[in-house]
């Protein structure tokens, strides 16, 4: 159901400031008095010949006295009655001889222009508008005014930098979708409503696109973006050989598997001998070797890593150089932490290297096939999601904030991310700080600032906000976030005409005095983000907050229709139960000779 905003009407409501009043007393009083203003003016210009048009009859004067005279007689019957009866003749005469006509354009043109004002004073005294007086700050624009105001502040940046529309009215320049957009709205705020139809723009476009696809709502809507996901048979695979190339790498890849525990030095501990690791199947290698592969080595026995880390990572031989509890415990932490490499090895074992991914040749270089790509999440496996993940966005993001490429304002690289939280700790800050210049355009969806306070804490929150060039905001609960969003959309300063009354006790005249003062009023109360916004405040659409430029704008973004074009998931066989009799028990000898067999190292 649409709400309606709640008004005033009458000149009473003016002597409250912060209310929304209209004054159709006043618009009335100043259209009539600015109306015969005009048409008297108007047909004071009119009343002489124009070109081959003759004039018409008599002075203005004198018709202007008989129709004042005319008006008193209908008024009053007895006053004025042989003016009216002899102007009335004069009109029936006039009418014959065709000089009529001539007076009569000319009083249709003047009442034309005498009806002007009216239309002009509407805007002013029949909209709902407060009495406080604007003096600097952000304003807050509604409705129509809205997509007006918003769409004549971009004018100039979408004629030199046209792109894809932020809604179906207001088209958004290439300028602001570098800076990055942060979308934040609660449970049915709507916010697949203005993400899809963007996604669906940039996939037509054949743009390059990364999208983070936690719910599944993405990959049933769109059919063209290729999968990466483990549990999913459709998926491609992340070719960890070619993206694993440097120490960076590999230690910005060790922390994304590895994650901080209460003692770090267990993680890190692990970390170094991941990294010594990959060093090794990098030297031994080179770029093509598999998760396979390094699942067999986090399984490599204490004695036979120590020589690994002898030769190829030195930082890594105190942690294995003597055979005790301690790395026992630190072999312990590395294979339960890498947990998720045992998994993706299953999952990406096998598959043609047509079906591998490599995302640093992907970000540096414009590929013709995979351009679009869903990044598949799954709540029953949230540690495997954040490690693939957290992996590919730092190799991403490595690049861009390298000299590995160079700034190209015509490159485009869209990075979205449904339920951004979902992600866990990948490396937000370097793509909205060092991604504009190289085309990078970030679109981050979330439902709670709170859930990305608890991955990066308070102040990335708060710097976050400020980097976003654009901040969307649907409808939100009370609750802190509501409060940081509130402040963050800014406030405006205004001054306020205060009138005093005072009445005498023993009667007489009373007396008004009227002070101003100045005050600071934010542009949304936190309350406000869940009564004004959202999916149930207009029929046929979601109502969203736009911020940028310092302004917020007020935008309805109609609801889209979305087939599914193809199965959220089909599952692999890794993640399938298993079926019909097991085989029974490997021995420990067996295993044994296996490992002595196959074993690369």
């Amino acid at each position: 159901m649409q709400r309606q905003r709640k008004s005033r009407w009458g000149r009473k409501w003016r002597q409250i400031p912060s209310l929304h009043s209209r004054d159709p007393l006043g618009w009335l009083v100043a259209s009539v008095i600015s109306g015969l203003f005009f048409f008297f003016l108007s047909l004071g210009v009119l009343w002489r010949p124009f070109w081959s048009f003759q004039g018409p009859p008599g002075a203005l004067s004198v018709h202007v006295w008989h129709w004042l005279a005319s008006l008193i007689h209908a008024a009053f019957p007895s006053l004025f009655s042989k003016e009216a009866a002899h102007y009335k003749a004069l009109l029936v005469y006039w009418a014959g001889t065709g000089e009529w006509a001539a007076m009569h354009g000319r009083i249709f043109i003047a009442g034309c222009c005498g009806i002007l004002p009216a239309i002009v004073w509407a805007h002013i005294y029949l909209v709902p508008r407060d009495g406080l007086i604007y003096l600097r700050g952000a304003k807050r624009h509604e409705g129509e005014d809205a997509v007006r105001q918003l769409n004549r502040y971009l004018l100039r940046e979408c004629r030199e930098c046209p792109d894809h529309s932020i809604s179906p009215f207001v088209t958004y320049p290439a300028t602001r979708w570098t800076r990055h957009v942060l979308m934040v709205g609660g449970v049915g705020a709507g916010k697949s409503s203005v993400a899809k139809p963007l996604i669906k723009k940039i996939i037509k476009s054949n743009e390059r696109l990364i999208l983070f696809d936690p719910k599944g709502d993405f990959t049933k809507a769109f059919e063209k973006p290729v999968i990466v996901g483990p549990w999913d048979a459709r998926g491609f695979g992340w070719n960890i050989g070619k993206d694993i190339r440097t120490i960076g790498d590999m230690r910005r890849f060790a922390a994304a598997m590895i994650k901080e525990g209460k003692d770090p030095m267990w993680s890190n501990a692990a970390r170094q001998i991941q990294v010594g690791l990959t060093k090794y199947l990098n030297a031994n290698h080179g770029l093509d070797w598999s998760w396979r592969e390094l699942a067999v080595g986090l399984s490599t026995p204490a004695v036979e890593l120590l020589g690994i880390m002898r030769q190829h990572h030195p930082e890594a031989v105190r942690a294995v150089e003597k055979f005790s509890v301690t790395t026992q415990g630190i072999l312990i932490n590395l294979a339960s932490y890498c947990s998720a490499i045992y998994d993706l090895a299953d999952a990406w074992e096998g598959l043609p290297k047509e079906r591998m991914i490599s995302f640093s040749e992907w970000t540096k270089e414009d590929p013709k096939k995979n351009r679009q790509i869903i990044l598949q999440g799954h709540g029953g496996y949230p540690e495997v999601t954040q490690a693939y993940v957290q992996g590919i966005l730092s190799v991403i993001s490595s690049i861009i904030s390298s000299v590995e490429i160079d700034d190209d304002p015509n490159r485009k690289i869209w990075i979205c991310a449904d339920e951004a939280a979902e992600m866990g700790n990948v490396p937000i800050r370097q793509l909205f700080s060092m991604g504009r210049s190289r085309g990078v355009r970030c679109f981050l969806i979330c439902q709670d600032l709170v859930q990305l306070e608890d991955i990066y804490g308070k102040n990335f929150v708060r710097a976050l906000l400020s980097m976003s060039g654009t901040l969307l905001v649907g409808k939100v609960g009370p609750g802190n976030t509501a409060d940081t969003l509130a402040k963050a959309m800014g406030s405006h300063e205004v001054e306020r005409k205060n009138i005093s009354v005072t009445r005498p006790t023993g009667g007489g005249p009373e007396s008004a005095t009227v002070s101003y003062s100045r005050e600071t009023i934010p542009l949304y109360h936190p309350s406000e983000l869940g009564s004004r916004l959202g999916a149930d405040v207009k029929e046929g659409g979601v109502v969203m907050a736009l911020v940028t430029g310092g302004d917020a704008y007020e935008l309805f973004f109609p609801f889209q229709n979305f087939p599914d074009q193809r199965p959220a998931i089909v599952p692999s066989k890794w993640v399938c139960p298993p079926q019909g009799r097991q085989s029974p028990v490997t021995s420990q000898a067996e295993i044994d000779q296996e490992e002595a067999e196959e074993h690369p190292f």
